[in-house]
């Protein structure tokens, strides 16, 4: 035990202030105090950095235990020590348990106003008036967008705390913890397929913003990357059954098989064909449609799939995708939920903004030549959807432009290029799934930076992502977003355009360091392969 602290002394100090700063978030600060918060946030990024830092050349060819467990032990400590802690950054979640509380009385929380029935919920349901008044304004007005999923775990924190906000508090808090904890146990199996060093892991499990927002502010973004990941490791295993099927003799195809699998620092990854593809097929849809369910974004992914799985396939796992969602949103769907809904996702278009990128530069432009803040969002919104198609469009092709490069000539051809994407036997399914990846967090990317709604929290999911690409803006992003909390300095909500510039201005140019780099890169290793053939 001596060894170890004497061993770990500095890691250690850094993890105790590190603890200390995230207990003076969770419990001695005032939105309104932008100094205090962006200092706090800029000082736990400082210390996250050093720690992994220092950290990360302890985790050896053969791995080191104790500086894994150590890491794990300090995150859990950190989303501890904020269990006590009421949100200070958002009130989203006392809308969260209106919609809980009547989700267990059986009310549908899709089709009604909140200032529609406060009055006839006010005298049953606990606390009514005070999560009325703490949701907002904005809150009030308008009908609930949390997908079914999200509504379930609102309606247990509701029915487990009852009448005690703090009880119900502490238990969206033990759903996030238990969410990030899959995470971390997905993403080391994952890093361990793509033999990348485990201490990545981290990126996610220690970064103050998926801390910060998910167990202090209790969004589920981290509910949804936990089925996100349990998902691609379900797929990862319908790969592996079709690259170890195709050398097995065919009466071991179908047989149920328990995974051995060997993970060090260098992510070694071994395993034994056990399982049927229709059964990890199966359970690859049933998580992608939990995941869906919990935030619609994931939508936006499901097309670069089709790569690693083939058409085949992939329609399979569309139809298991239809059918859970189906089942989770059938018994909300009641008359008139469609246009409640449909209201509701409409607004996130033509209405809501906040920490926008592009569509603040257009703002600026469109009221410069004399037109108004309103008649400009409402042009935007309509003309949104089509950015997001064109702009997944371009992905696709970037993404069958690598798969190209990942065949030898004269596979690269455009009829072989074709007839993989049927079949799905390109040999290195891990870099194949690698470029789906990057190929999601490309689309994640690009709809952020068009949205014309950037929260904060909305950022962890492409925390999880860059973690399996050669991509490290999202965790300088995951930094910087903190500069948009400034708004709160302001009594009337008004965002600081300087601001938001500075904070798109780094991760642009970042993005583009990263680009031109990563390039340069790939262009010099071709080069060097050339001449030595």
């Amino acid at each position: 035990m001596f060894s170890f602290l004497k061993l770990y002394a500095y890691p250690l100090t850094l993890l105790l202030i590190t603890g200390l700063m995230y207990w003076s978030f969770g419990y001695d600060l005032d939105r309104t105090d932008s100094v205090k918060l962006i200092g706090l946030a800029a000082a736990l990024y400082g210390l996250s950095y050093q720690v992994l830092k220092t950290t990360s050349s302890n985790f050896k060819s053969n791995g080191n235990k104790e500086v894994f467990q150590l890491l794990v032990v300090a995150g859990i400590v950190f989303r501890v020590l904020l269990f006590g802690a009421t949100p200070e950054l958002s009130q989203d979640f006392y809308r969260y348990l209106w919609d809980g509380h009547l989700l267990i009385n059986g009310i549908n929380p899709y089709i009604y106003l909140p200032k529609e029935i406060i009055d006839q919920v006010n005298p049953w349901m606990p606390n009514a008036a005070l999560l009325y008044e703490k949701m907002g304004d904005l809150s009030q007005k308008h009908y609930s967008n949390y997908p079914p999923v999200s509504q379930y775990v609102y309606g247990l924190a509701a029915y487990i705390g009852n009448k005690s906000i703090v009880v119900s508090v502490l238990v969206f808090k033990i759903v996030v913890l238990v969410a990030d904890l899959l995470v971390l146990f997905f993403t080391t199996r994952l890093l361990g397929y793509f033999n990348e060093p485990l201490w990545k892991s981290f990126f996610y499990f220690l970064n103050p913003l998926v801390i910060l927002e998910l167990s202090g502010n209790l969004h589920l973004e981290g509910v949804m990357v936990a089925f996100f990941l349990a998902a691609i490791w379900a797929l990862v295993k319908v790969s592996q059954h079709q690259r170890n099927s195709s050398e097995a003799p065919k009466t071991e195809r179908y047989y149920i098989y328990k995974l051995q699998s060997n993970h060090s620092s260098a992510g070694a990854f071994k395993a034994k064909l056990t399982l049927s593809a229709g059964s990890w097929l199966f359970l690859g849809g049933c998580f992608l449609a939990l995941t869906i369910m919990t935030k619609l974004i994931p939508i936006l992914f499901i097309p670069f799939l089709l790569w690693p799985l083939g058409v085949k396939r992939f329609l399979h796992l569309g139809a298991w995708i239809l059918v859970f969602c189906g089942l989770f949103w059938g018994p909300l769907m009641v008359e008139g939920f469609w246009s409640s809904y449909a209201e509701t996702i409409g607004l996130w278009f033509n209405n809501f903004e906040f920490n926008a990128s592009i569509y603040n530069l257009i703002k600026f432009i469109s009221m410069d030549l004399g037109n108004s803040a309103y008649k400009t969002i409402l042009t935007y919104g309509k003309v949104l959807p089509y950015m997001i198609v064109v702009w997944a469009i371009v992905v696709f092709y970037w993404q069958w432009k690598k798969m190209g490069g990942l065949q030898k000539a004269p596979y690269a051809s455009i009829p072989n290029r074709l007839k993989s994407l049927y079949l799905s036997n390109i040999e290195d399914s891990p870099a194949v799934l690698k470029v789906s990846i990057s190929a999601m967090l490309l689309m994640f990317t690009g709809h952020l930076f068009i949205a014309t709604t950037v929260h904060p929290w909305y950022l962890c999911f492409g925390v999880a992502l860059a973690i399996y690409t050669p991509f490290r803006y999202m965790y300088l992003w995951s930094a910087m977003v903190f500069l948009s909390y400034i708004t709160y300095a302001n009594p009337s909500f008004k965002e600081n355009l300087w601001v938001i510039s500075i904070e798109y201005s780094v991760v642009f140019g970042f993005l583009i360091r990263e680009i031109v780099k990563i390039t340069s890169s790939r262009q010099e290793s071709v080069k060097n392969v050339s001449l030595k053939d």
